[in-house]
């Protein structure tokens, strides 16, 4: 194990832009390309281009940690040609190191998706139920690269960077300890003319982000964005329809229009998913899984068939997620596993500009200047969950009335297993130790 994968894990450093991934695992791998991917593709979104502009520096570096760790012979920073500020900062640091260049995005959706992340910038097309590695590729978000590079100078992860949107009073992009209460970040965003409890809160962008009610939920090392919004908004009612309804609508109301195919991200990259036939093995009622149920497990869930394709504003997303759940209960694994050759035909025609998708999701009232605020009023107190990230939870080593200071380790990965350690994001005193958390009050 190299001394940088080490200070990465004992940093507690997870993937900042998608389930958590720990990163030290990816640091430990061999690959030919690292990928930065500074895409933010989900609209009302702004913090990787926060990161960016204000710690380009910092970002390059970490990136170049990770090429020297991995083997990389080529470093590519992935980005909207159109974040003109954030190529501003970029470019000058980027031209210190020859072996890394930018490669300049068209303003789509989801070109901050990994897969077509990665055939955007090196042409090559991710197999499918793959990762970037099957291709000799690793992607890692830009916040992740800062918290590299903090590691590599033995900072522990601590903070967060968090775009705060829709009903707050000033919303902007704001740095909180992990663990900071949505009160709290809502408080620091100037606080909201709604009551807490006529609030949803999306944890993430518009398209892909969980829909949480009130303000009972804590940032975590993976929250990107919170955006609150009334709990009766459109937009809120059609994320959180009950699955029952969800499949009754479907079964009833898909007209095989094959609009999800044409506009699906994976179908596009030459992978065999075909999200109309998928809905219409649904209304056949197929029990078995048949390959054309069996695709479910190829959707990202991006969105993109839900928002912008259904001209009945079904979910076919939704109902990829609940048969991945049948069909796992089931010990059904998924059998898809070809290489495509090329991308389809259609792929370069059929990209959604970011703002159409904006406008689909119902939510544009709230696209507006961002304020900036790198410290907000002092959290005082955080509630730390021990499961942040893809694999085991972290196991305490603190008990209720110990001191602790930022930065002081507070659970472990456990032993032989996937996972990653958890640090105070402030100084105070360790007031409860739970099964799924840790409180601490400053």
């Amino acid at each position: 194990m190299s001394e940088l994968v080490k200070l990465i894990q004992e940093a507690g450093v997870v993937g900042a832009g998608g389930a958590g991934f720990p990163t030290h695992v990816k640091a430990g791998s061999r690959v030919q390309i690292f990928l930065a991917n500074g895409a933010e593709c989900e609209p009302l979104l702004y913090t990787d281009q926060y990161m960016m502009r204000v710690y380009a520096r910092e970002i390059l570096a970490g990136l170049k940690l990770m090429m020297n760790a991995t083997g990389a012979a080529r470093g590519i920073v992935g980005l909207k040609a159109e974040y003109h500020d954030v190529l501003e900062a970029l470019e000058p640091e980027a031209a210190k190191y020859p072996d890394i260049e930018i490669k300049k995005l068209q303003s789509v959706y989801p070109s901050g998706d990994e897969q077509s992340l990665v055939y955007e910038c090196t042409g090559r097309i991710v197999p499918e139920g793959g990762i970037p590695l099957n291709v000799g590729v690793a992607v890692d978000n830009v916040e992740t690269l800062y918290n590299v590079y903090q590691a590599s100078r033995g900072v522990s992860l601590t903070m967060r960077t968090v775009t705060m949107n829709g009903e707050v009073r000033r919303p902007g992009v704001y740095r909180f300890p992990v663990g900071t209460s949505y009160t709290d970040a809502v408080a620091a965003a100037g606080g909201s003319d709604l009551p807490a409890d006529q609030m949803a809160v999306v944890d993430g962008g518009p398209m892909m982000g969980a829909v949480r009610f009130g303000l009972g939920h804590f940032i975590k090392k993976t929250t990107g964005g919170l955006i609150v919004l009334p709990k009766d908004h459109g937009y809120i009612l059609r994320r959180t329809m009950p699955k029952s309804r969800e499949t009754l609508i479907t079964v009833s109301a898909c007209c095989q229009c094959r609009a999800c195919t044409d506009l699906c991200p994976r179908y596009l990259l030459g992978h065999d998913l075909e999200p109309h036939k998928v809905m219409r093995a649904i209304q056949n009622r197929m029990e078995l899984p048949p390959s054309q149920i069996t695709q479910a497990w190829l959707c990202c869930l991006c969105g993109v068939c839900e928002t912008v394709a259904c001209p009945l504003q079904l979910s076919p997303r939704n109902v990829f997620a609940m048969i991945r759940d049948e069909l796992r209960a089931k010990g059904v694994q998924n059998p898809h596993h070809r290489q495509p050759e090329a991308v389809r035909d259609s792929y370069e025609y059929t990209k959604i500009p970011k703002m159409r998708a904006l406008a689909r999701t119902g939510l544009m009232d709230y696209y507006k200047h961002m304020h900036e605020q790198e410290l907000p009023f002092p959290i005082r107190k955080v509630s730390l969950a021990l499961q942040q990230h893809v694999g085991a939870p972290a196991v305490p080593v603190v008990a209720t009335g110990d001191r602790v200071n930022a930065g002081q380790l507070v659970a472990r990965a456990p032993e032989g297993k996937l996972g990653a350690n958890l640090h105070a994001s402030i100084s105070g005193l360790v007031s409860g130790v739970f099964q799924d958390h840790i409180e601490i009050e400053g």
